[in-house]
């Protein structure tokens, strides 16, 4: 029947983490994602993947990487792009879903629209208040960003990647050892891979135009 909603196939590393919780914790987390899901419907990573995957591994870095179990935490994770990415979805909508303390790491890792031509100093100043975060609201960023600098490697944009190599050397590596021992070894080590990879591959005619961030 077109138009009939079907939940989404829950990711095997996802199904562990869900394993690993209280039921009723687990319970919601399994609706978040679902929430997620539908709402990245359609939407790729530049590497060709389904978006809703980079989420999902965001919330298994943190639990599986920073040991990090705290529910609030794994629901922004799961929806940390939605208001961003899906702009149908307001804040009051989500917070319904994900409650007030997960919804205020969302809104705090996600960047404003930018006015025209105001896109650059929109960047800037949100480049500039991610120290000033919350301690969870930096880990759930730089998880984040510990995912993109992974997966840009497969990403067909060299320049993107050379971007995103660039803007984490000069603001997120301060960033990560101000705020987490583990953030900051693997930061490192991503950027590292990325530097390498980079390195090996050759130039190719990228496009120049995607967001630096």
């Amino acid at each position: 029947m077109p138009g009939f909603y079907q939940p989404a196939v829950v990711p095997a590393e996802l199904t562990v983490l869900l394993s690993a919780l209280p039921p009723d914790d687990a319970h919601r987390l399994f609706e978040t994602f679902q929430f997620a899901a539908a709402a990245h419907a359609g939407q790729q990573r530049d590497e060709g993947a389904p978006f809703i995957e980079h989420p999902v591994r965001v919330a298994v870095l943190l639990w599986r990487e920073f040991n990090r179990n705290d529910l609030d935490l794994l629901l922004a994770a799961l929806t940390h792009d939605v208001l961003e990415d899906c702009r149908e979805i307001t804040p009051v909508v989500l917070g319904d879903l994900i409650g007030p303390t997960a919804l205020d790491y969302v809104i705090a890792v996600t960047k404003p629209p930018a006015p025209i031509g105001a896109k650059d100093a929109r960047d800037r100043a949100y480049l500039e208040s991610l120290p000033l975060l919350s301690l969870d609201a930096r880990l759930l960023k730089l998880a984040d960003r510990i995912d993109n600098v992974r997966s840009v490697i497969h990403s067909p944009d060299r320049a993107k990647a050379q971007r995103y190599l660039d803007v984490t050397v000069r603001n997120f590596i301060p960033l990560a050892a101000m705020t987490d021992i583990t953030a900051a070894r693997l930061l490192s080590e991503a950027t590292e891979a990325l530097e390498r990879h980079l390195s090996a591959s050759p130039p190719s005619s990228a496009r120049a135009d995607v967001p630096p961030l």
